[in-house]
């Protein structure tokens, strides 16, 4: 997308959001969002393949045909995982109600643009928004399992970590600083490891910043490990 498209892109998101929310700061919010889940996006890749390969080995059985592809595949599968996460996460805080989806078309063209939202799309949104929580997690994992298959050699606690790493960027997104606190307090009870940084302390990172210690808002595979 050139630059120009992208800025009218958020111009016109942060009017959508104004106007549905009756706030000011949807500019804010949307750049807040779309770099937060962006962030998460990469890190979760890089966890997923690059961790992978460098702390146990690539799997030449599991080897993708093509890592661009894979890649591709993987951060497509990832964004409508998140936009499917952060909806719930926006409900939850109070942002939408429960039968108000504008939410969710809002944030699928903030991530995807319209170029890249098909019926397949659609669909796994659908499917994903009718699940709870823990089950969006268990189909998410199978998802990655096929289009990235070294991702089952992941550290688990990945998985119980990363959608409330989406939730935390939503609260922060939407200026719930309190909410935000309480979800990685729900992360730390999975692994306590990851409040030991000597750099960020396991405390919450404004959207778009990363600790460069530990991953920290998605932490190095030797923090998923960590006893």
């Amino acid at each position: 997308m050139k630059p120009e498209q992208c800025a009218a892109m958020f111009v016109q998101a942060a009017k959508e959001f104004n106007s549905h929310t009756h706030r000011s700061d949807g500019e804010r919010v949307a750049g807040s969002l779309n770099g937060g889940l962006s962030l998460l996006q990469d890190s979760l890749y890089s966890r997923l393949y690059d961790d992978v390969e460098r702390i146990i080995g690539r799997d030449s059985m599991l080897m993708p045909v093509s890592e661009l592809k894979a890649r591709q595949a993987t951060n497509r599968e990832i964004a409508v995982y998140q936009i499917a996460e952060s909806t719930a996460a926006a409900e939850t805080l109070g942002c939408i109600g429960p039968e108000d989806h504008w939410y969710l078309r809002w944030l699928t063209a903030l991530r995807l643009g319209e170029s890249q939202v098909d019926a397949k799309v659609v669909d796994q949104l659908a499917n994903y928004t009718s699940k709870t929580s823990h089950e969006r997690q268990l189909a998410f994992t199978d998802v990655l399992v096929r289009v990235i298959p070294d991702s089952r050699r992941a550290p688990l606690v990945l998985f119980e970590l990363y959608p409330l790493s989406v939730q935390i960027v939503t609260a922060m997104a939407l200026g719930d600083h309190a909410s935000a606190f309480e979800l990685r307090r729900q992360q730390l009870v999975h692994q306590p490891a990851i409040g030991d940084c000597h750099s960020c302390h396991g405390q919450v990172l404004e959207n778009g910043e990363q600790c460069q210690g530990c991953g920290n808002p998605l932490w190095k595979h030797e923090w998923l490990v960590a006893e």
